[in-house]
Order: C-alpha cells, then structure tokens, then sequence
C-alpha cells in the first residue's frame, strides 16, 4: 500500500507516518476515516470488524502512556490544537480540542453521561431523525457504556476539592450527586487532561482502536485532509498532506481513492473540510450551527489546603441549575494552565500562584442556544465565530453568581471572579447582582471544551446537510459521525453520545454496502 514503516512495529504494527508516504502516491482502501476519536474511532471499529479495509487519517501523533510525561509544556503541544491556545476569534472564548489518535478521549476528564431524553425527544420530533429515536440512543448507550466499562465514581475516590462542592450543595440545600466515568485501575494521580501515564483511561484509542487494529484497519498519523474529492454526485477520496504538527506545516501531499468517506475530525474540523471542499448543501447550514458550552470559573480561597489538583478532577456535580441551563462542576488545573486563567499581574498574580494548594474553583457550563460559525481558514485551518447572545450572557452571569454561593457556602474565606479586572468577594459581603456583571469580551475569559453541532443532522435536507443516518444529503458514500451531528448544544459532556453515534454511523456504513 505504500505506506512506509510502522511508527512502532514492536506495539502497534499497523499504525504508519503520513511523512513516511510517498509524495503523490494514491493509496486505495474501501472506507477512509478521517479523525480518531470517540465518534471516528468507533465507526472505523465497526467497519473493520465486517473486513472492510479502512484507513484513518490522524492529524497528531500515537500517545502512549509511556509518552505522557505529565509535564504541561511537553503535552499542551502533544495534545491539543494550538498547544491548548485556540479561542474564537473575538478571543473571549478559549476552546480546548485534542489531537492525537484517540482525539479528545486523550485528554478528557472521561465524564460519561447520556443526553436527557427530553432533548432526545425534541430533536427526534423537530428535526425529524427517524433514525435517532429516544429509544435507539437506549440502545446505543447500553452498547458503549459497557464496551468503556462505565460506572459511578465511588465516593472513596471523591477528592475533597469535589466534596467542597458536595457540602456547598448540601449547605444550601441543592441538588447534586456523583458523576460516571470510563476509568479502570485510576491511582488518582490528577493528570487526566495530560493524558494517563498509567493507562487507566477507557478511551478511544485503548478500546476502539485496539480492536480497530486487531482486525486489520491502518491508521496514518500526523495525517490532515486538505480536500474531499467529489464527482457524479459521489465521494471519490481524499486529498491528504503530511504535516510536522496538527495544522502546521504541509510537507508533501497524496491521495487516498475510496467510495467511502466518513469524516469525524470534530465540530470544527469537519466542517472547515467540507466548506473548503466545496460540497453541496441545500440547508446552507454547514458550519453556521456551531455550539460550545462556554463557560465561567470563580476561585475560593480556603484556610485549609485543599489540594484540587490530586485525585480524579471531577466526581460530582450540582444539577440545581439544570433547567436554567446550567451545569456546575468542580474545574481546576496544573500550575502552567491556572497561571494563564488567574487575574492580576506581577506580585499579585505571583500571590496568588503561591496559594494554589488553597484555592478550589467551581464551574458553571451553560447549554447555549447562541449558534456560532465555522469557517475555512487557509488550506489546513478554521475560525471560529462566536458572539453570545444576550439571554445566554444573562444566563452565564446567573452561573458565576451560583457558584460563588456554593464557594462561600462550602467555607471559602474569599472568592475571585476572573475579570481582567478581577473582583474579589470577601465572605459575608453582599453578592453582586448577576445583571451588574459583565461578560462582554475584553472583560472576561470564558472557557469551553464541548465545540459541537456545526453540521447539524435532519432527515429534512433543507433543514441539514447530514440525516438521522449521518449519511451527507448530497454525496453519496459520504459520512459524518462526531459531535458536528448534535442539533443543538446537549446540556453536559458529550463524549459518550459521540461514541454512541460512531457505533450508530459505522453500522449505517456496513448496511449500505
């Protein structure tokens, strides 16, 4: 096939360099899949498994456990797009992506939770996905949840950062309650987002591209789709350039010839490829949906340590907010990244820092309506638009209020509101008035590790470019499974359903032969 030499021939034998082709080679394979998380990764696996042979083209490299070093300026790189720097254009919002084979499941704090099946319901009946009804997203997560070995984290392993959380909860007497995850053998290290060093995760690349492998699929890192290649109404292949990093430098080009394209390259991604390639949609939606879950973090300060950089990151979660569309979780981070989110300069900035074994800090996502935009940018990258509306600005404002309650109401002695100008709250002072705050950009940062949506999915192809099936309206043989499918944002961490509709997209793919 002309692929070169395994990038390690003593462990994985069938994962290959994109450098390592040769310049302009055409390599044929019957489904090629471009992105290697949960959605790519699953769907690659079903295929594979009916002896299909199937490529994945993967922007980054092969992860290891061995190669997570748990140093941040060793992994941001190896890990996410723009080394952990991408935000959208106005700069207000940073947005976290992964690369890597494996995608985002690399680095994600492995949250698992299924979609609200009123929402389930909503997209079904208004989006008119026959394929996707509450009852088939049943199935679908009865499937993933235990191929990831799903399951509650045991209160045991509950760090005391996320108790804060639970005793705030209880003190005002909201609702909260322990979350789930994919973890088998966690030691508690606190290093998720740098990856496991101790394999623990059941992420895309130690589940589904394992048995990927096992059953004769290929996978070709530092590999990025330039274009999709369309004639007669169908796809015919892939443009790919060989890059020294995700987004980087083309080093040379080729071709890979298939009938079938399934594209999972994320909400960002995937669009900008299909924008860039000039393929045809009738909705003129593609790219114009995109979602983020943006959120905001407030800090507390607490006499005793609290340590919130041990143990697993987050255990349990305040669902009091939920039907005001927000989520709260406990957030924190390693010293590189707190010290880029933390307010003030020099000797205040460097006050703080030294307090960072005192601090927790609570985060409240917000299921947003607004619809931000994806767009081309170059050959190999995208600019994200996004610009909140002002009932989602409201919301947010309502979320920072809330989890400085919980904060003081856990013990903190102070709480910092991250403003560029921050504001700090000393306990017993009046709270602000959430409409007196403002998020505008150039005031406050906001963060948001959940871009999804931008290729939303309707049986109406005036409505989507994608149906229930993930099938592309308007070329044939080409295929959508990652988080670009949501109709609107889903309220929590999506991971889950993005493994459910790779199982969903990959057995649609098989059916259609």
């Amino acid at each position: 096939m002309g692929l070169g030499a395994p990038v390690d021939d003593r462990s994985e034998p069938m994962i290959y360099a994109a450098k390592d082709v040769a310049p302009g080679a055409s390599l044929k394979v019957d489904l090629c899949v471009v992105g290697s998380g949960p959605g790519g990764a699953t769907a690659a696996m079903v295929a594979a498994a009916s002896g299909q042979d199937v490529l994945i083209l993967e922007a980054g490299e092969l992860v290891t456990p061995a190669r997570s070093t748990q140093r941040e300026e060793e992994m941001y790189p190896r890990l996410f797009w723009g080394s952990g720097g991408q935000s959208t254009a106005d700069r207000q919002t940073r947005v976290l992506q992964g690369h890597g084979l494996g995608g985002s499941s690399l680095h994600n704090l492995n949250l698992c939770k299924r979609i609200d099946e009123r929402l389930l319901s909503r997209w079904h009946t208004d989006r008119k996905l026959d394929a996707l009804s509450p009852s088939t997203w049943r199935s679908l997560y009865a499937e993933v949840e235990a191929l990831l070995s799903v399951k509650d984290v045991p209160v045991s392993a509950r760090n005391r950062h996320n108790e804060l959380l639970a005793a705030g909860c209880a003190t005002l007497g909201w609702r909260g309650g322990p979350l789930r995850h994919n973890r088998t053998g966690c030691v508690g290290s606190g290093f998720c987002e740098l990856g496991c060093a101790f394999d623990a995760k059941n992420n895309a690349l130690k589940v589904c591209l394992s048995r990927f492998l096992r059953d004769g699929g290929r996978a070709l890192t530092g590999a990025q789709a330039l274009r999709l290649h369309v004639g007669g109404g169908r796809v015919r292949g892939v443009q790919v350039a060989a890059v020294d990093r995700p987004g980087g430098t083309v080093l040379h080009t080729f071709e890979v010839v298939a009938d079938r394209v399934c594209l999972a390259g994320s909400a960002t991604g995937t669009p900008a490829l299909l924008l860039r390639s000039e393929v045809p949609d009738a909705s003129g939606s593609t790219g114009r949906t995109l979602r983020l879950h943006p959120s905001v973090v407030a800090a507390g300060e607490f006499d005793e340590p609290v340590f919130a950089f041990e143990g697993i990151p987050q255990s349990y979660e305040c669902t009091e907010l939920v039907e005001r569309r927000l989520w709260i979780v406990p957030t924190f981070g390693h010293p590189m990244g707190v010290a880029t989110l933390l307010p003030g300069l020099g000797s205040r900035h460097a006050e703080l820092m030294r307090r960072l074994p005192h601090f927790a800090a609570f985060g409240a996502m917000l299921h947003d309506r607004t619809a931000g935009t994806v767009s081309s940018d170059g050959e190999l990258g995208w600019k994200v638009d996004y610009d909140l509306e002002t009932e989602d600005r409201e919301d947010l404002s309502r979320g920072l209020i809330a989890v400085t309650r919980l904060l003081f109401a856990a013990g903190a002695r102070r709480v910092i509101l991250p403003f560029h100008e921050p504001l700090t709250l000393e306990r017993g002072a009046p709270l602000p008035d959430p409409a007196m705050l403002d998020l505008r950009p150039g005031r406050i940062t906001l963060g948001a590790v959940h871009p999804m949506g931008s290729v939303a999915a309707s049986d109406d192809p005036n409505l989507g470019a994608v149906d229930s099936r993930g099938r592309h309206h308007a070329v044939r043989g080409l295929y959508v499974a990652d988080g670009s499918l949501f109709p609107t944002s889903t309220g929590g961490p999506p991971q889950l359903s993005i493994y459910a509709l790779g199982l969903h997209v990959g057995r649609v793919i098989i059916d259609d032969l």
